[in-house]
């Protein structure tokens, strides 16, 4: 994502720059209101990280300068507000102006990782009926026409992917619950990032963007929020692995006659005639 940090506090600037570089993200950084406005004048971002308190502009003024300048049906940037004041008074200010959410100074990075993918989430577009691909409505069909772009439509290799997966990926998820339960940082990002290439591989991808929260915040070193984080990630599990195991049911019903049954006696090769 593109994404604007507007904070007068150059350490606060730093750190949240470093933060959002180190997992991917493209950033722009403003010293107050008015130059975060003149930063959105020149560019498109996704996010806009902003500071309540700000000389010249506050945040609270800036937000609702974008939001009045957004034209109706238009798409303005999701907008988050951080303070270092953290009552509730605070938060509902930032709310009310318009603001999308709301994070309190000192910023953990799992928790702002947290609220980012949960904005980026609700911020997509919702697919078409027929081109579902997100855990929410993940069925047999879609997992199975995954596979079959996958596998340029070798139904073999697309069962032997199920069956693999079926059996190693529980396997992954337990080395994931032992980081989380012992704290280790270093596992977790190791064993989330391998976790998050076989979901991606398999047709997941609302599980594999839980398993990359997993690994960012194993990278950075912060596990604050990792068990609910993982709690979410073995309910998308388990609703894969229902889906793969009733799809393997379904692909292994051998086929009717006449229909997708392989033909037989056409392998090529040449037969003694019966005498």
């Amino acid at each position: 994502m593109h994404i604007l940090v507007a904070d007068d506090d150059p350490a606060n600037r730093e750190l949240l720059t470093e933060l959002l570089h180190n997992s991917g993200h493209s950033v722009t950084a403003a010293r107050d209101g008015h130059e975060a406005l003149a930063a959105l004048a020149k560019a498109h971002f996704d996010v806009v990280l902003m500071d309540e308190e700000m000389p010249r502009l506050s945040g609270l003024d800036a937000t609702r300068t974008i939001i009045e300048a957004t034209k109706p049906g238009a798409k303005r940037p999701i907008i988050v507000g951080i303070s270092g004041n953290s009552t509730k008074e605070d938060e509902e200010r930032c709310l009310t102006v318009g603001m999308d959410a709301f994070l309190a100074k000192p910023i953990r990075a799992a928790e702002l990782f947290s609220i980012l993918a949960t904005l980026a989430r609700r911020a997509e577009p919702a697919p078409a009926p027929s081109e579902s691909a997100t855990q929410d409505d993940l069925s047999a069909e879609s997992l199975w026409a995954h596979l079959e772009r996958t596998t340029g439509a070798n139904a073999k290799l697309a069962q032997a992917l199920m069956k693999t997966f079926l059996e190693d990926a529980p396997k992954k998820l337990t080395v994931i619950r032992r980081a989380v339960s012992e704290s280790d940082a270093g596992a977790l990002a190791a064993a989330a990032h391998a976790f998050k290439g076989s979901l991606s591989l398999i047709g997941a991808p609302k599980a594999a963007g839980t398993a990359r929260n997993l690994q960012a915040m194993g990278r950075l070193g912060n596990l604050s929020g990792a068990a609910e984080e993982l709690t979410v990630l073995e309910t998308e599990f388990e609703h894969l692995r229902r889906e793969l195991l009733a799809l393997q049911a379904k692909s292994a019903k051998p086929a009717a006659p006449g229909k997708d049954a392989a033909p037989q006696g056409r392998s090529g090769m040449k037969t003694r005639p019966k005498k």
